[in-house]
């Protein structure tokens, strides 16, 4: 009989030696590494929509024109999302290799070489940061090596919409010459992303106090770190603060600093389709490749932002990436690239 205790592997057996039962354990000091993921909470909610008829449509729809990787990247999600939701626990545990590989490559390379070195100063790889690094921005680098022409953005700027502590733009910064324009509306994580700025002497970083949408106006923002958001999720802490910030769009920023646009990376927390009403102007005139890094918010959103562009026939070409990490749809992001 194995048993786990601890973190070791108990094996319990018993043998008849003479005619006399011999009861004899051996006591393994072996890690097990349960290999599992969990369900987005924000997908949760939708589940009952996800089971009706009618996703099947959206389904076809979303998948069309899609590569083989990011077609069967959606139907995973959504499969194991449904298989998730029926354990007790919301849990799934049916990985790949490829992801049991993944998941052990960040337990042993990743998270043990991040360095808390002073008060709020942590060092991975060269990049310093306030708070921990996480996992999609400095081991899978937003996948941006799935990029067919990263050298066309070389000499253009790059918008990173949801700045958080600025973590995204050091790594952005590494694929232009030109400018990072960097936008965290929430005074916690803009006063963060100074010192983020600061400590790694990113002078070509711009930061922006404010947050991006469809209109010029002022708005309630609960504030919660990385997932401070205008739409907060039902399953959000009631402590929670909450700050007025202020929109602008990235159509009139874009004019007012005459700005060449080579990448956008949007991550908002559900406000992406807000964001992409103020900035159709920019996306339809210049073509930016862009990262819309957060579909998995909702359903509406993960279903419906690549129709969106695709209507506006500007010929971008689509793609899905999902890094593999400890959840099921987050950090699922479109990329749009004209090829």
């Amino acid at each position: 009989m194995l048993i786990m205790l601890r973190g070791r592997i108990i094996l319990d057996y018993t043998l008849r030696i003479c005619g006399i039962k011999v009861r004899k354990t051996k006591n393994y000091k072996k890690l097990l590494r349960f290999h599992h993921i969990y369900l987005n909470l924000w997908f949760q909610d939708s589940i009952p929509t996800l089971k009706e008829t009618s996703s099947t449509e959206r389904i076809i729809h979303l998948t069309q024109g899609l590569d083989k990787e990011s077609t069967d990247l959606i139907y995973r999600i959504i499969s194991r999302t449904l298989e998730a939701d029926a354990h007790p626990l919301k849990l799934y545990f049916a990985l790949s290799k490829k992801e049991v590989e993944a998941l052990d490559s960040l337990q042993n390379d990743f998270f043990p070489n991040i360095f808390h070195i002073a008060p709020n100063l942590y060092c991975w790889n060269g990049y310093f940061l306030p708070k921990r690094h996480g996992i999609e921005v400095f081991w899978y680098r937003h996948g941006l090596d799935k990029l067919k022409n990263l050298d066309s953005l070389k000499d253009k700027d790059i918008i990173d919409v949801g700045g958080y502590i600025g973590d995204s733009a050091l790594i952005l910064q590494e694929y232009t010459h030109n400018k990072v324009h960097s936008f965290e509306a929430t005074t916690q994580n803009y006063e963060l992303m100074l010192e983020t700025i600061a400590i790694n002497k990113a002078a070509r970083i711009v930061p922006v106090k404010k947050a991006l949408g469809s209109a010029p106006s002022k708005m309630t923002i609960s504030v919660n770190g990385g997932s401070s958001s205008f739409n907060p999720s039902p399953h959000a802490n009631d402590k929670d603060e909450n700050e007025e910030v202020e929109i602008i769009t990235l159509d009139s920023y874009v004019a007012e600093h005459k700005i060449q646009v080579g990448f956008i990376k949007v991550d908002i927390e559900g406000f992406e389709m807000e964001f992409l009403k103020g900035a159709k102007e920019t996306i339809c005139t210049q073509k930016p490749t862009m990262l819309i890094y957060s579909i998995y918010h909702s359903l509406n959103d993960f279903f419906e932002i690549k129709p969106l562009i695709e209507s506006w026939n500007l010929g971008y070409t689509f793609s899905i990436h999902k890094p593999i990490d400890y959840t099921i749809s987050v950090e699922t992001g479109l990329f749009c690239e004209i090829l």
